[in-house]
């Protein structure tokens, strides 16, 4: 039988904004008129699958790996519950 599970294991995770502080915490460069790119050899390194155009309202995730992930949303809220 198929049943609902939440992830348990507490995460780090930052919804971007779009505004100058975040873009040079992760090390975005604009890209065109609302969007911002992964630049190479930043700070934050990003997981190979992460989107390549990060938009406002985007969450950012760093994992165990100081790895950053990408995620629309939509699919963060779906996934992850807040619990602090």
């Amino acid at each position: 039988m198929l049943h609902k599970y939440r992830l348990k294991k507490p995460i780090h995770a930052e919804q971007f904004d779009g505004s100058k502080e975040i873009a040079e915490k992760y090390g975005l460069k604009k890209f065109g008129w609302k969007g911002f790119i992964k630049v190479p050899n930043s700070k934050k390194r990003f997981r190979l699958d992460a989107p390549m155009i990060i938009e406002a309202g985007d969450w950012l995730i760093e994992n165990g790996k100081a790895e950053v992930d990408v995620l629309s949303d939509e699919d963060f809220r779906r996934t992850y519950e807040r619990c602090d």
